[in-house]
């Protein structure tokens, strides 16, 4: 019986994690009709390439427009990122202060 209780919760938990798009809590941010989530992890400046747009608006989720982010300020620069394996529009730098860090697009299974 305890088994089963355990394997339930892991397929809530899983179910849960796995929901709508729009209950993202991490910052995320919408560019050329794609969601990106921003995940800090640090680029060096030589890594980044020429600057792609800025975050419009920083909105209340869910974020449907090109330039809206929450959790981003507006004005927050978003930039190519030079040799990289990924596809280009997978992932993106942006800019907090004097640090770039790496944005991932957000894939959604249907």
């Amino acid at each position: 019986m305890k088994r089963h209780l355990f394997i339930m919760g892991i397929l809530f938990l899983f179910v849960a994690a796995c929901g709508n798009q729009d209950e993202i809590t991490d910052p995320h941010f919408m560019w050329r009709g794609n969601k990106y989530i921003t995940t800090y992890e640090p680029i060096e400046d030589k890594q980044v390439s020429e600057q792609m747009g800025v975050i419009k608006a920083e909105v209340e989720a869910p974020i449907d427009e090109n330039g809206e982010a929450t959790g981003l300020p507006e004005g927050t620069l978003l930039f190519k990122i030079d040799d990289q394996i990924e596809n280009p529009v997978d992932v993106l730098a942006y800019q907090i202060g004097n640090r770039f860090y790496i944005a991932r697009k957000l894939v959604v299974h249907h």
